[in-house]
């Protein structure tokens, strides 16, 4: 009689087990397809933000509307867990931003929001700095 439960045991030990290993490899699936999702739209975020920086002779207006427009296309195609997107930018004399914001259907609709910015650079005012920097010093020696 004994020989006979134990033979039945597997079987029981098992269907608790399975559902419960099923629900893990779920969740770590989902969650990977989360972290994916989020690494993509930060690197997307920092890539806009480092061509906004260097188109350095249009306006605010001009470079924001251009950005907007790379935005959507930059992540598409790229993204596996969301399904709604949404994109950013704001554009300043100094810097530039650019965010995303996403949500997903898994685990009840995780949310993603990664923000990169990047400061705007003028290479003729940064001469200009530097010319005036090194006049500051030269007028320095000679006064010694």
């Amino acid at each position: 009689m004994k020989k006979h439960l134990r033979k039945g045991s597997l079987t029981v030990e098992a269907s608790l087990l399975v559902p419960f290993l099923m629900l893990l490899t779920f969740v770590f699936l989902c969650l990977c397809l989360y972290l994916h999702d989020r690494s993509v739209l930060s690197s997307c975020a920092a890539e806009l933000a480092g061509k906004g920086a260097v188109r350095k002779y249009q306006t605010e207006k001009e470079l924001e509307d251009w950005l907007c427009g790379q935005a959507a296309g930059l992540a598409r195609g790229k993204l596996l867990a969301l399904r709604e997107l949404q994109a950013s930018v704001k554009v300043t004399r100094d810097k530039i931003v650019v965010s995303y914001q996403g949500r997903s259907g898994l685990l009840g609709g995780l949310e993603i929001h990664e923000q990169e910015e990047a400061r705007r650079i003028n290479p003729v005012a940064r001469l200009r700095v530097s010319r005036g920097l090194k006049k500051i010093g030269k007028g320095a020696e000679e006064r010694r």
